[in-house]
């Protein structure tokens, strides 16, 4: 069936883009730096450490000469907001300092989606310390009034930070998420969302765990996705999506993964994504990176869109033609973080009917507010040049043909 309607003439996956590209050169040496490979100890690789710490501070804003044209090119083709069923999605939910309740408040509006999905980065366990750093350096547990202020109805708990307060703290943190009426995925099950009728899977993976001398009592659904230069086993993965597909009329799959402070997502990201799209996933959500990443519209089962630079294209086994969206990096939603680039992040919306019909995109910013720290739309803050920079830059990075 697959072989017909100009199949045949396609290229085979493996020679040419994302699975093919220019390495780049000249890199100075904090850029090469990733955690997520977990080939590294910061308390043992003190070098290592040093140059990830400049990462954090630099960023790596380029990319291989392939990405660059790709995502220019791909920047033209994500179609606006068409009808449908929509999901509103936000990326990392952060430790932000105070205001706990009302951090989030301003930009409540803008997550107008008939479902409302975010990965909550933080434990938080009301057994354990809510100071800075008592858990550990890297480590995090919020008060429990985060989440009575937070305007999503789907928790992502399975994430690099998930046993930073250990197993009991996670439970507790499980728990307190039940108990004010938030779906979560990513701990021991996945999520399937009854909206209106249509049935929506929420499905949860994450590249690994900060805290490595620490067995999870849970299933926490960890795919290796940062170790580059290997093979990913990505089948239990596409097992679940195909057992989603099953019962579900749309599957979202929230990703964990990708390397933090890179302004575009690495081609071995790309070429893993392309594999999930086919198995069945009609939107790719990531998180993790804490900077903004361009997105793509894949196609599947549509032979007039040959893959490589400039097209994302797939054939699945079912042969049915859909679209899907991967959304690579949401960036945070509320953060500490020091960058301007990691305060600002998005509110991604997507239009389902059932495959991705359309996508919307708001930024947002963390500042601080009246009250402490603050997550609102950036157009509120556009009186500071420092935003308008960024704004313009986000236009160009993202694509403003999206833009809500």
């Amino acid at each position: 069936m697959l072989v017909g309607c100009g199949f045949a003439r396609w290229p085979d996956a493996g020679d040419v883009f994302p699975a093919v590209y220019t390495p780049e050169d000249e890199l100075e040496d904090y850029e090469t730096v990733r955690w997520e490979t977990e080939t590294w100890n910061p308390a043992e690789d003190l070098g290592t450490a040093a140059q990830y710490l400049l990462k954090a501070q630099n960023h790596r804003p380029g990319a291989p000469v392939e990405s660059l044209e790709h995502f220019e090119r791909m920047r033209e083709q994500i179609p606006p907001l068409g009808s449908g069923l929509r999901l509103s999605l936000v990326g990392d939910v952060m430790w932000v300092g105070s205001n706990w309740e009302g951090f989030a408040l301003p930009a409540a509006d803008l997550l107008d989606g008939d479902l409302r999905i975010g990965n909550l980065e933080t434990p938080t366990s009301p057994l354990h310390s809510t100071e800075p750093s008592a858990l550990g350096l890297y480590a995090f547990n919020a008060p429990v009034e985060m989440l009575d202020g937070l305007p999503l109805d789907v928790l992502q708990l399975n994430n690099n930070h998930s046993l930073d307060a250990g197993n009991d703290g996670l439970a507790a943190t499980v728990s307190e998420v039940e108990a004010r009426g938030f779906v979560h995925t990513g701990v021991d099950a996945h999520a399937m969302v009854d909206v209106a009728g249509t049935e929506v899977a929420v499905l949860a993976y994450t590249w690994g765990m900060n805290v490595r001398d620490v067995e999870a009592d849970s299933e926490l659904f960890i795919v290796p996705f940062g170790h580059v230069g290997e093979s990913i086993d990505l089948s239990v993965v596409e097992a679940d999506i195909a057992a989603a597909r099953a019962d579900a009329d749309s599957v979202v799959v929230m990703l964990h993964w990708g390397f933090e402070y890179e302004y575009f997502p690495d081609p071995h990201f790309m070429v893993l994504a392309r594999s999930l799209v086919a198995a069945g996933a009609d939107v790719l959500v990531g998180s993790g990176p804490h900077v903004l990443q361009p997105p793509e519209l894949c196609h599947v089962n549509q032979a007039e869109f040959r893959p490589g630079v400039g097209t994302c294209s797939v054939r699945s086994e079912d042969g049915v033609p859909r679209d899907a969206a991967i959304l690579y990096s949401l960036g945070n939603f509320g953060t500490s973080m020091p960058t301007l680039q990691t305060q600002v992040g998005m509110v991604a919306t997507v239009s389902l009917g059932p495959d991705v019909t359309g996508l919307g995109w708001e930024p947002v910013a963390a500042v601080d507010g009246e009250s402490g720290p603050e997550v609102v739309p950036l157009s509120d803050v556009l009186d500071e040049p420092e935003y308008v920079d960024e704004s313009e830059r986000l236009d160009v990075h993202l694509g403003s043909g999206w833009r809500r």
